[in-house]
């Protein structure tokens, strides 16, 4: 028995590979994603202003323009947004918007003498998924086959 008598199809291979990466939207999601949330229903409940907690103190140091802004941004893209790209649904947007995000905080982690490596690690996977799309084990590959199913 070969090797290639053994191997999956090309595009199955790709389907797997694009679902391991989307796992870093699942990681993301229960590690830093439900951390910041945390810090904004903490901070609901206590009744503190968005501005004095979680991220926005960092940005408006770092002199980013509309901290809570971003700040609520980030949050969104570290928590529902990596869970969703994690199951594949909207995943070249929303992986375009961590990628953006996952650059600021490449930027902010340089800047101040951090460890950059999960920063930029985030980065390149982000990106590829923005480029790559979600391969054929996703919501977006599901949805899309239903709707054409629909229009025949």
């Amino acid at each position: 028995m070969t090797y290639s008598s053994v191997s999956l199809p090309m595009t199955k291979q790709k389907g797997l590979a694009l679902l391991v990466l989307r796992g870093a939207g699942f990681l993301l999601a229960l590690t830093f994603g439900v951390q910041k949330i945390g810090w904004y229903w903490s901070a609901l409940h206590a009744g503190k202003s968005f501005s004095s907690i979680g991220l926005a103190p960092l940005i408006a140091k770092m002199g980013f323009p509309v901290a809570v802004a971003l700040a609520i941004w980030i949050t969104f893209n570290e928590s529902i947004g990596a869970f969703l790209i994690g199951c594949g649904f909207l995943t070249r947007l929303l992986s375009a918007s961590l990628a953006l995000g996952m650059a600021g905080a490449l930027y902010v982690s340089v800047r101040l003498g951090e460890d950059w490596l999960r920063a930029a690690l985030y980065l390149i996977i982000f990106t590829a998924l923005g480029m790559t799309g979600p391969g054929e084990f996703s919501l977006d590959r599901l949805l899309c086959s239903n709707k054409s199913g629909a229009e025949s």
